[in-house]
């Protein structure tokens, strides 16, 4: 194979400055109102800096279990490449995204590779509170990842993003400009913690809640409303007897109308219930608005000045009942007369109503240490708070869900937990880097223990907050001292309940660690562990052969997760087989055809429908007329499809 010529890669060359021209005088046109700064330049790891990324499973962390549930998808290494290559197994596949990105808080762990200062300064730099660039560097870290996550939306997907002020206004104009402001849905208002627990004395104000951004990716998402109980009988509390077996009739209109004086009939009040009727005063718009107020309005309010005479009007009224009641004003001194209803045939169980901008998730919030067996101090999302998230984002129970911010794997848990409580199908993808041993310490074993089940203990926070105690009541006494040793005594766990009381009748906080221990049973499912690598030699714009023949030859667990069969079944020099319940994926990634008759052979004893990958230079294979026989059978090609969604990926965000 030769490589690419000078003159190729210098066209190409000219091509990627060509777009990268187009794309900045696009910002500056767009610049007039919004969000400008400065693009810093972001350094990967050296050997991946202009190599293409692919996935390599790591077997041994698999987790299999033949429970028919879902396989979720954990991908170690920098979201920046586990994007890039999603943008080839996933457009247009992800249903919701939810991420919590870092705040750029100045202590919130967040760190640049600015390229520039590591060409002089190879350790790097913090991204201090008062560093100059400190929001460009957010900006420039951020805009690239929201755009390669734009590419992997449905048409009706959304993403939600956690923020605080820091970075609120920042962000809200960053994704006004790549999901476009007519995308914009909401920002909603979490609170998060208490009005009283301070967390740093030193600031000037306390902030007690975060927002997150609501964005669409087109007009095709529609929005969820919260179904709220239409059920109540509160009102239906009124019973009318009929004390007279021949009241006199009138005729009002084309109605034959009863009229009841008063003694003639009695109005009982008792229990709510579907078989009575509700008391309706006519006033205001209710007389114009429906055929009752309009009824009385034109042929009894002329008769008001008979107190307390009831009138019985047939087939009036969308009830159970074949007539409605209709009463005059009590006396001088009441203006308006009224009318009895029952409960409306046509009520529904339910009524849709919006979901407000405020949520208060304040307790889960304070209480989420525990959850999922992993310590984690840097932003741990409650469980019950992601699936809030879920009920606003979307109702496909076979939703694929994308957290490319993984972090302690939140959002895998509370996929799992709501397919179990709604018996959905909901896959995960969750991206995490390695930096403090993130992926193998806490996001991999919170998974692991969700799946398996584990040990749960509460500390001390955890357990004032759930006795409702105010942790700022501090009381420094012999009271305290006698009831902090009854949470250390042996008999703690077997008195919980007995103390609880106790705390709680007497309002004082306990110093020292308390801890309560339970087993959390686990929900199935089984997990694929992937982490990102890198082949090529050359610039992604200049590969040569030999870079595109390595490409294809590691591209397999890349297409694997393309087509959803994560299984490996068969692997050689030549060739790979993939499958699920469902289907098979096959890939024949040599340009050498020395294995390509066995290769047949296997692909013509499947009965399951097949993916086909074949190799080639081009977009169409030479070969494809061998498989012309199989059965349900789609033939696609390696690697050039790949190479192209890279190429473009490049142009666009290295400028």
């Amino acid at each position: 194979m030769s490589e690419i010529s000078k003159e190729q890669a210098l066209l190409n060359e000219i091509d990627k400055l060509q777009k990268q021209l187009e794309i900045a005088n696009n910002r500056v046109k767009k610049a007039k109102y919004g969000l400008v700064w400065m693009e810093v330049p972001e350094a990967f790891e050296a050997e991946s800096d202009n190599q293409m990324p692919v996935f390599e499973e790591l077997k041994n962390k698999a987790i299999k279990n033949e429970d028919g549930k879902p396989t979720h998808i954990l991908i170690e290494g920098d979201n920046y490449h586990s994007l890039t290559c999603l943008n080839y197994t996933h457009k247009e596949k992800i249903d919701l995204i939810y991420i919590d990105p870092p705040y750029n808080t100045g202590s919130d762990g967040f760190k640049y590779r600015d390229k520039r200062v590591l060409e002089q300064f190879p350790d790097g730099s913090e991204v201090s509170k008062d560093h100059p660039l400190r929001h460009s560097y957010w900006l420039s870290f951020m805009s690239k990842r929201i755009e390669l996550a734009h590419n992997l939306l449905k048409p009706e997907g959304v993403i939600l993003i956690s923020i605080n002020e820091e970075e609120y206004s920042q962000l809200k104009l960053l994704c006004d400009r790549i999901f476009q402001e007519s995308n914009y849905m909401t920002s909603f208002t979490v609170k998060v913690r208490h009005e009283d627990r301070i967390l740093k004395g030193d600031k000037d104000y306390h902030e007690t809640t975060e927002q997150l951004l609501l964005y669409r990716k087109s007009s095709k998402f529609q929005t969820i409303k919260r179904l709220q109980d239409n059920t109540s009988i509160d009102k239906y509390v009124y019973q009318i007897e009929e004390l007279s077996d021949n009241p006199e009739i009138i005729k009002l209109g084309n109605k034959e109308v009863a009229v009841f004086k008063p003694g003639e009939y009695k109005i009982i009040k008792t229990e709510p219930s579907v078989d009575n009727v509700q008391k309706i005063n006519i006033r205001g718009s209710i007389k114009e608005g429906n055929s009752s107020g309009r009824f009385h309005m034109k042929y009894l309010e002329e008769r008001n000045n008979l107190f307390n005479y009831l009138y019985r009007v047939p087939n009036m009224g969308d009830d159970k009942f074949d007539h409605r009641y209709f009463l005059s004003r009590k006396s001088e001194n009441n203006l308006n007369g009224f009318y009895f209803q029952g409960v409306p045939l046509s009520k529904n169980d339910t009524k849709e109503v919006p979901y407000p901008n405020f949520i208060d998730f304040e307790e889960a919030f304070n209480t989420v240490g525990y959850e999922g067996g992993v310590d984690f101090r840097n932003g741990k999302k409650p469980i019950d708070f992601i699936r809030y998230l879920f009920s606003i984002g979307t109702l496909n129970k076979n939703a694929v869900i994308l957290d490319f911010f993984a972090g302690s794997g939140s959002t895998g848990h509370a996929v799992m937990e709501q397919n179990s409580i709604d018996g959905g199908n909901r896959q995960a993808i969750l991206c995490t880097n390695n930096e403090s041993n993130i992926a193998h310490e806490i996001t991999y074993p919170r998974i692991k223990n969700v799946i398996g089940g584990y040990r749960q203990t509460k500390n001390q926070k955890e357990i004032l907050f759930e006795l409702n105690l105010n942790p700022t009541s501090i009381v420094e006494n012999t009271a305290v001292l006698q009831a902090r040793d009854k949470f250390f005594s042996e008999e703690f766990t077997k008195r919980y309940d007995e103390v609880k009381e106790e705390v709680r009748k007497d309002k004082y906080i306990i110093f020292g660690i308390i801890k309560k221990a339970s087993t959390v049973k686990g929900f199935g499912n089984s997990l694929k562990y992937y982490k990102t690598s890198f082949v090529g030699q050359n610039n992604i714009l200049s590969a040569s052969d030999e870079d595109k023949s390595s490409l294809a030859h590691k591209a397999g667990y890349l297409l694997a997760i393309a087509e959803n069969t994560l299984d490996e079944v068969e692997a050689t020099l030549y060739y790979q087989f993939f499958e699920n319940s469902e289907k098979t994926t096959a890939i024949y990634f040599k340009e050498e055809l020395d294995e390509m008759e066995a290769f047949l052979e296997k692909v013509e004893a499947l009965s399951k429908p097949v993916s086909l990958y074949l190799f080639s230079w081009g977009n169409q294979s030479d070969y494809e007329g061998m498989f012309d026989h199989v059965p349900d059978i789609t033939i696609k090609t390696i690697p050039q499809p790949i190479l192209e969604i890279y190429k473009n990926i490049y142009n666009i965000v290295t400028i």
